[in-house]
């Protein structure tokens, strides 16, 4: 019996889509995202706050907004609250709201959640039509950026210690690019 072995040309092309095929991979594992173009202007929209008030994106046009998609059952939702309120401290003053987007169905929980947890920031309880106006929210975390001009510029899933980083970079470009006339 004889083993099969590919001719010269054969085994040069193989070699050749196995090395795309591992750059391929190596670039859909980065931890830089390729960068996102910036999309068309978020429509104005109105929820319900834990505490009673109203969230409305027109009253924060020309800020940079942070929409933290989560939820209280979900551990790195919760681990991400302290970066947040850390986030809101040092940026609120040069124009970053960061909003918590919460997704619980039971509005008690997040009731009973918000009681004993410290947020500096308007937590609003998310409807479906909001989701959808961000795509959908395939996974949570998700932290939505959304700059001056009230477009989505970056969408940003998951929490880590190398997330947060690069949350706060994006925050800190956004916040420096200047203001719409």
């Amino acid at each position: 019996m004889s083993r099969f072995k590919p001719a010269g040309r054969t085994a040069a092309a193989l070699r050749r889509c196995a090395g795309i095929l591992l750059v391929v991979a190596l670039a859909a594992c980065s931890n830089e995202p390729a960068p996102q173009a910036p999309s068309a202007v978020v429509p104005d929209f109105e929820l319900p706050t834990a505490d009673g008030g109203t969230f409305r994106l027109a009253d924060h046009r020309g800020q940079v907004l942070l929409l933290d998609f989560w939820a209280t059952w979900c551990p790195p939702c919760r681990a991400a609250i302290p970066h947040l309120n850390e986030l809101q401290r040092k940026y609120r003053d040069a124009g970053l709201v960061v909003v918590g987007m919460n997704l619980d169905q039971d509005p008690d929980e997040l009731a009973q959640f918000m009681e004993r947890t410290t947020f500096n920031y308007p937590v609003a309880r998310v409807d479906e039509a909001t989701r959808n106006l961000f795509g959908g929210v395939p996974s949570i975390p998700l932290a939505v950026l959304i700059d001056r001009k009230g477009r989505v510029r970056k969408k940003i899933m998951g929490f880590s210690t190398e997330i947060a980083e690069q949350t706060e970079r994006r925050v800190v470009d956004l916040l420096a690019e200047p203001p719409p006339p």
